[in-house]
């Protein structure tokens, strides 16, 4: 039988799946040729027509920060949609990083979550000096607000500021105007909000607070509803307030 002290180390080593991820309400996913897909670790909202995630959700809890897994070598399409998608072909050569949405750094708490992270259902074509500055910036920030937090709950996406004429690929993958981070943090009683958007953009190097923007905007720009769940009251007073990362940097 084993002992109660080695029960109680090996807990300490396995994370809490994120079981709550839709506690606060998911955005929409019911549009044409849209697909919900439910991935164990998070939940996207994927698009038939331009090959990437609207939206990618999860809960983020500070024990999930804990970094044990090998962080995979490559992509793979995710076979399970049911809809065309993108592979991993589209973005060779394109001059696009292929843009983590639910960021592995997230989920490298076991292999099986980073391994997750990897589908292409999971990425938008994003130029390299976006994704390694103020995107990783703002990733980082995710993390440390998280760790601050019981829990945090996350919705990312891309953004289409005009018509989309731009794509990549044999699969036509849709190239976003700008990337969108929401955030609900929970700490005890008290919940605040994140949000911030960046230019998929060589020049988005700049420090995050430049990007800092209410969850309202997003909501404006995207047309999703987050956190929906709320008291309506609530949820407004939230999504209109506007949130420093400063301190998180």
């Amino acid at each position: 039988m084993m002992s109660t002290k080695l029960t109680t180390l090996l807990l300490a080593f396995i994370p809490a799946l994120p079981a709550q991820q839709d506690r606060f309400g998911n955005p929409d996913c019911s549009g044409p040729g849209h697909e919900l897909a439910d991935r164990s670790f998070f939940v996207l909202c994927h698009s038939a027509t331009l090959k990437v995630p609207l939206w990618v959700g999860y809960e983020l809890t500070p024990a999930q920060l804990q970094r044990r897994a090998i962080r995979p070598s490559h992509f793979r399409h995710d076979s399970e949609l049911a809809a065309p998608r993108a592979s991993d072909a589209d973005y060779k050569y394109s001059g696009f990083s292929r843009g983590h949405m639910a960021p592995a750094a997230d989920f490298a708490w076991s292999d099986q979550s980073i391994r997750a992270t990897f589908l292409l259902s999971n990425a938008v074509p994003q130029l390299q000096r976006a994704n390694a500055g103020a995107w990783t910036q703002l990733e980082n920030a995710v993390r440390r607000i998280a760790a601050q937090s019981d829990a945090a709950y996350i919705f990312t996406g891309p953004l289409f500021d005009s018509e989309i004429t731009e794509v990549i690929g044999a699969n036509h993958v849709a190239i976003p105007s700008h990337t969108y981070k929401v955030i609900l943090a929970v700490q005890g009683d008290r919940l605040t909000m994140y949000a911030a958007i960046v230019p998929n953009s060589a020049d988005a190097i700049d420090p995050l607070d430049r990007y800092t923007t209410t969850v309202d905007d997003v909501e404006r720009r995207t047309g999703l509803d987050f956190f929906a769940a709320l008291d309506d009251t609530e949820e407004h007073r939230l999504e209109s307030a506007v949130h420093t990362f400063l301190k998180f940097f």
